[in-house]
């Protein structure tokens, strides 16, 4: 960040991120891969303008097969991370793309789409401990002014790139956004 806000040029880096949408009980997808499309182009505008950063789809994977319950409608952060701890992620876990042993970057984080996230949250992430982030299906619903929200998904991507919760309304970190009268600002500012 401290290059663009100094005014210096420099070349964009690429967060390359790949899209796992989940299959209900009776094995049907989530969504459709077109609907996060938007929620993409949100995030890559955002992270290029403030940041540097280009946001890319490497890979969409439709898991067909059925979705235990717990994981189309996981916990969020302690209980998530508890659940990750314990093993209890593992349909989750076998369906991301495997990663080189030795890898340390410049791996596609994981962006799951599942049906509902328990509590108040419609996105989730255990920041830079995991490759993957939760995003709740109906927040790409765009025909649903109450659920549609394009900013989750810029959040979350920032919880993977270590970027912590902000109380200002008009930053992208905030925790809160409340469509379709209360959303949070997609501006990105030094810590």
């Amino acid at each position: 960040l401290t290059d663009r806000a100094a005014g210096r040029s420099r070349a964009l880096s690429t967060l390359p991120v790949r899209l796992l949408i989940l299959s209900d009980e009776s094995g049907r997808p989530l969504i459709d891969a077109a609907a996060v499309a938007p929620s993409l182009q949100r995030a890559d505008r955002i992270f290029a303008d403030a940041a540097g950063i280009r946001v890319r789809l490497a890979g969409v994977t439709v898991v067909q097969e059925p979705a235990p319950t717990h994981v189309l409608d996981p916990h969020a952060n302690r209980r998530l991370l508890l659940d990750h701890a314990l093993g209890r992620t593992e349909f989750l876990l076998r369906h991301l793309a495997p990663r080189p042993v030795l890898s340390v970057a410049g791996d596609p984080v994981t962006i799951v789409v599942v049906r509902t996230i328990s509590g108040r949250v419609t996105g989730c992430s255990l920041g830079m401990t995991a490759d993957w982030v939760l995003t709740q299906a109906s927040l790409f619903d765009a025909a649903n002014p109450h659920s549609y929200d394009e900013t989750v998904l810029a959040h979350e991507l920032g919880h993977a790139l270590n970027l912590p919760h902000l109380r200002d309304r008009a930053n992208l970190m905030n925790p809160d956004s409340t469509p379709p009268g209360k959303m949070r600002g997609t501006g990105l500012r030094r810590w």
